[in-house]
């Protein structure tokens, strides 16, 4: 507005002029801040200020402002904006942060725009880029100072493209981040005189942290300090605007800090003046931390320097120079010269008092000790909690070192046997490059694994607990290898590489593998995939090419080319698999469709109807079920499909596809007996689905985590007690999943506890054989039960009996005296219920009670379950839905627990004439969803809607009352169960959480250490095994797992499992205050 007319004029006539049509330009200012550091004319720099305003301000009333105008500046200016109106009302009213990018925005950054002018890129780069970026520490997010370090590696790999990509080889022939960092810091250095070099010299190494036996690291200073402990405080300054300029130095409004660590050791310069002296450079740092220190206790005299480190520091001060130390610490350095001078005379006669002090000292020594072995434990759980999802395996060995430090603390105990349950895994290491395909032998003892590093490495695994490598890498490809199989004999080993070869080795003797004959060559460009026929005598290879070749391998000493490639697809091939029978090949690539080919005479291969499309981008990997009935398909639209190929006519699609990853997936895989999926993707993380019924395939529990790079393959051992991945860090993972569990979303224990009764979504119930916990055996086929689906199911006292509420609102009583084969008794009885489905026994399994309309009860007598028959009138008097129902051991007493939030206890002692007992128990605020009675009849157990469970005393059902709340719980519990011995409670929430409880005394009743996830995505079934430590529990939409209790098979199977995972470094990262001690090792 202070602008003359005329200018303002003019600035409007120049926004018609770039913008005609109407549409407002846009101006955009990088690095405002420049207009202060290089614009030492004030009043120019105001007159600047004033056209931008103007640019964005209104000429004249009702007109609109000639431009937008976007100023981007850096956090550390702000201050000096507010001296001008404009730009502290701009501030004020019109301010945008912009935070660090995170791991997935700095992919996209690099990923985005490529993709947006055509470039592809090769696999791997994408992660290798944010690996190399995120170098410097686990990080959720970047500075922001590393992007143009960024831009400058990602311009010198397009000036090394290769066509239309950018590959690996280019952007480490630019030297990659490290590259960009040394050249950037040496034109830095260049345009600095003598005296700022000086400066910025000592600018940098106070912003380094030395070890004494570890690398260099970065640190964070203070602007203000950093001039206020500089000699030359003018110079300080015009060093650390440079670094800053040159993106060498970050500075926000308080801190200053390298911008990468990559600095510390990809510029020479800076390296060698870290390394010519180091002790030197150890010493100085020291120093000034301790003079820092001193000052800040107002120069406390107990923080001086005496004896031999007095005389170390100060020889050196005196070789070196006060130009090489802050101020701070020169005169920390001198106070303590003249404390050694004063403190020569004191006396030596005091012993007495010394000797009282040290017992005082003593008992202070205690007491700190057992402080910081509190504070010890607390970090060790923290650090536990960190990983927890991020690395459950990592997580399990934390959660074994606060064991150790307290093995009876109840809190860690339950996270043992909490995480147990998780699929653990071990790394293998060897490798230097990203690890693209994990193939096991077919007799399982061998595993193949084929990466970036251009090496395929053999691992014995015949005790997948105790993995080794197996001879030296297969080497002679000339670029990465994409694959590395297995033919069905196990004794040849094929592997393609991006060098457009295929090599057979003899791997009879898996130590000493042999190669056999010349590479197979006819691509013209990476080799993605390969895969052998079932019978072993076809080799099939997707390429770059557009290709799927096919090879005859009857005699590998000769394999030859089969007829000619196979062509259809209008992009590169990246997956190919055969279907069990050898007569199909499926093929997907990054055309975003899977073609199939009738390869039964392989000879003359033939196209076997349409593509099949539904992926939306490149499809990376496709494998048959075992019985070939099913297709997957895993794309870099992170979603997996499903196609049934068992049909009449073309392939269909099955299901929904399957969703949950935030990448790419690289690699899908089906179990050996066809139940289990498995899905890896750039995300890091690995998925397990159920797909015995591929309509409704669900998730099993939560992702496989650990890896910090993209995971790129995976593979089932043949027993499928195994899972073998491989990533981006460079690592082979094999991990252990849980084989106990069955199908199922609800569930009942025989009595005896040696048979658990499952039904599942399909509508069927299935019997298990659950003596061996840890491996349970299904009894007999499966059978349905009405035309419903399983609503609840309930055993009768003997086991002989289940009792079943179908969807078709009828009870159904099934004779399971023989469970191989389950009879029916009679007709089912029907019911008039819409949502109720409550069930319980009476002790002397003669009486059964159900819902009957919702919201009364009904008693049945069933002495003849083939013809049950009404005990009376329904029993009346809830106003919601009935959720629970339960007899007391003694069957005189029964309890109904509602929606209404009320519980009912009713005499039964004659069941045809039931009485209500005393007034309803009030105090859920919510609907009461399960009942659970303690053994001796004295307890009762309420869980609600409100996130509570509620405790009653019920020894005398007149006069029951409520004995204590229990609290933790974030959402609706919808579980309960008592353990055999009536002391614990376990309780399952909507939260996905189970908590247990110590129930001894009732009414002082606590939590058993935090809650444990069971990952359950629905489900409600939680029941304690009445003859064991086995916890029955809902972990996943259609799974029941059993969770063994016991502390000790918790800690076997960790260490079994995880052995490895805490290396010294790893332990250095995360137990700094601990020395090493693995607790696997002991």
């Amino acid at each position: 507005h202070d602008l003359p007319r005329p200018a303002a004029a003019a600035v409007a006539a120049w926004a018609r002029r770039v913008a005609p049509s109407g549409a407002r330009p846009v101006v955009i200012v990088d690095q405002f801040e420049e207009t202060f550091t290089l614009c030492p004319d004030e009043a120019e720099r105001r007159a600047f200020i004033e056209v931008l305003h103007a640019a964005c301000s209104p000429v004249g009333p009702g007109e609109p402002a000639p431009a937008v105008v976007v100023l981007g500046i850096r956090a550390d200016f702000y201050y000096r904006c507010l001296r001008y109106p404009e730009l502290a009302d701009a501030l004020q009213h019109r301010h945008m942060v912009l935070g660090p990018l995170t791991t997935t925005e700095l992919r996209e950054a690099v990923t985005g725009p490529a993709k947006a002018v055509g470039l592809e890129l090769e696999p791997g780069l994408a992660e290798l880029i944010v690996r190399e970026v995120s170098a410097d520490g686990l990080r959720p997010a970047h500075d922001a100072g590393v992007l143009p370090l960024l831009s400058h590696a990602l311009l010198a790999t397009w000036q090394r493209r290769k066509g239309g990509r950018l590959t690996l080889a280019g952007y480490r022939a630019a030297g990659g981040i490290q590259g960009a960092v040394a050249a950037t810091a040496e034109r830095a250095w260049a345009g600095l005189d003598p005296a700022a070099r000086t400066a910025a010299r000592l600018l940098l190494l106070r912003l380094v942290r030395l070890g004494e036996d570890t690398q260099a690291t970065r640190r964070r200073g203070t602007r203000r300090q950093l001039a206020q402990e500089s000699a030359d405080p003018g110079k300080t300054e015009e060093s650390l605007e440079a670094l800053v300029r040159a993106r060498l130095v970050t500075l926000d409004a308080e801190t200053v800090e390298i911008t990468h660590e990559a600095l510390l050791h990809a510029w020479p310069r800076l390296r060698d003046w870290i390394d010519e002296d180091r002790q030197g450079n150890l010493l100085r740092q020291r120093l000034e931390e301790d003079g820092r220190a001193w000052e800040e206790s107002n120069r406390d005299t107990s923080l001086l320097y005496r004896g031999s480190r007095l005389e170390q520091a100060h020889g050196w001060a005196r070789s070196a120079g006060d130009t090489f130390l802050t101020r701070s610490a020169v005169e920390f350095l001198a106070a303590s010269v003249r404390l050694r001078r004063r403190i020569i005379w004191i006396s030596r006669g005091a012993v007495a008092a010394l000797v009282v002090l040290a017992v005082l000292a003593g008992g202070s020594a205690v007491v700190a000790w057992k402080q910081r072995d509190a504070a010890v434990f607390e970090q060790v759980l923290a650090q536990s909690d960190r990983v927890q999802h991020t690395d459950p395996s990592l997580s399990a060995q934390l959660d074994l070192v606060a064991h150790g430090l307290r093995p009876d603390d109840k809190g860690a105990n339950s996270r043992l046997i909490s995480i147990v349950n998780a699929p653990l895994s071990r790394p293998l290491t060897g490798h230097t490059g990203a690890v693209y395909l994990t193939t096991f032998s077919p007799d399982g003892r061998v595993l193949a694994t084929a990466s970036y590093d251009r090496t395929v490495r053999l691992w014995d695994v015949d005790d997948p607990k105790r993995p080794k490598p197996l001879g030296r890498p297969l080497t002679g490809h000339t670029s990465w290898v994409s694959s590395a199989v297995f033919s069905p004999d196990g004794r040849t080993l094929a592997s393609a590489s991006d060098d457009g070869t295929i090599r057979l080795w003899d791997v009879t003797g898996p130590g000493q593998p042999k190669p056999l004959g010349e590479p197979l060559t006819g691509h013209h460009g990476t080799i993605y995939l390969i895969a052998f026929s079932p019978d072993g005598r076809t080799l099939a290879s997707a390429g770059d090419d557009r290709t799927v070749r096919l090879w005859n391998m009857a005699d590998t000493s000769r394999p030859r080319a089969l007829g000619e490639p196979l062509t259809g697809h209008t992009a590169a091939v990246r997956s190919v698999a055969f279907g069990p029978d050898g007569g199909t090949l499926a093929a997907g690539g990054d055309d975003g469709t899977i073609r199939l080919w009738d390869v039964s005479g392989p000879g003359r291969p033939q196209p076997a109807g349409t593509p099949l499309t539904g992926h939306t981008a490149t499809v990376h990997s496709v494998d048959f079920s075992p019985d070939g009935r099913t297709l997957a398909g895993g794309s870099a639209d992170g979603t997996v499909h499903l196609w049934n190929m068992a049909g009449p006519g073309r392939p269909a699609a099955v299901g929904a596809p399957l969703t949950g990853h935030t990448g790419p997936v690289w690699s899908v895989a089906f179990s050996p007996d066809g139940n289990m999926l498995a899905a890896a993707s750039a995300d890091s993380t690995a998925s397990l689905w159920k797909v015995g019924d591929p309509e409704h395939a669900s998730q099993v529990g939560g992702p496989l985590a650990g890896s910090s790079g993209e995971m790129y393959a995976l593979g089932f051992s043949p027993d499928g007690r195994t899972l073998a991945t491989g990533a981006g860090d460079n690592r082979v993972r094999l991990w252990s999943l849980p084989m106990s569990d069955m199908t199922g979303r609800t569930g009942v224990f025989r009595p005896d506890g040696r048979l658990l009764a499952t039904a599942a979504r399909d509508g069927r119930i299935r019997l298990w054989d659950v003596r061996t916990p840890g491996r349970p055996i299904r009894i007999g086929e499966p059978f349905r039960p009405g035309q419903g689906d399983v609503r609840s199911l309930d055993f009768s006292p003997d086991g002989r009996t289940l009792a079943i509420v179908t969807g078709d609102r009828v009870v159904e009583l099934w004779n399971l005296g023989d469970p191989e084969r389950p009879v029916r008794h009679g007709s089912p009885a029907p019911l008039r219920v819409r949502y109720a489905d409550p069930l319980a026994f009476s002790p002397d399994g003669r009486i059964l009670a159900t819902a009957y309309d919702d919201r009364t009860v009904q008693l049945w007598n069933i002495g003849d379950p083939a013809r049950p028959r009404p005990l009376g009138l329904p029993l009346t008097g809830h106003k919601g839905y009935i959720n629970h129902l339960v007899f007391g051991p003694d069957g005189r007493t029964l309890a109904s627990g509602s929606a209404d939030g009320t519980i009912r206890l009713w005499n039964t002692t004659d069941p045809g004439r039931v009485t209500l007992i005393g007034a309803p128990l009030r105090g859920h605020l919510g609907a009461v969803n399960a009942l659970a009675l303690s053994r001796d009849g004295r307890t009762l157990a309420s869980a609600g809607d409100d996130n509570s469970v509620r405790l009653w005393d019920v020894t005398d059902p007149a006069e029951a009352s409520e004995q204590a709340r229990l609290t933790g719980h974030t959402e609706a519990v919808v579980s309960l169960t008592f353990s055999r011995d009536g002391r614990t409670l376990a309780s399952g929430g909507n939260d996905s959480t189970v908590r247990l409880w110590n129930v001894s005394d009732p009414a002082h009743a606590t939590a058993i250490g935090p809650s444990m996830s069971p990952n359950a995505k629905t489900g409600t079934f939680l029941a304690f095994s009445p003859n064991s430590h086995m916890l029955g529990v809902s972990s996943g939409a259609d799974t029941i797992r059993l969770w063994d209790l016991d502390v000790d098979t918790a800690v076997r199977r960790i260490c079994s499992m995880t052995r490895g995972v805490l290396t010294p470094d790893t332990w250095r990262e995360y137990l700094p205050r601990l020395s090493y001690d693995p607790p696997c090792d002991s």
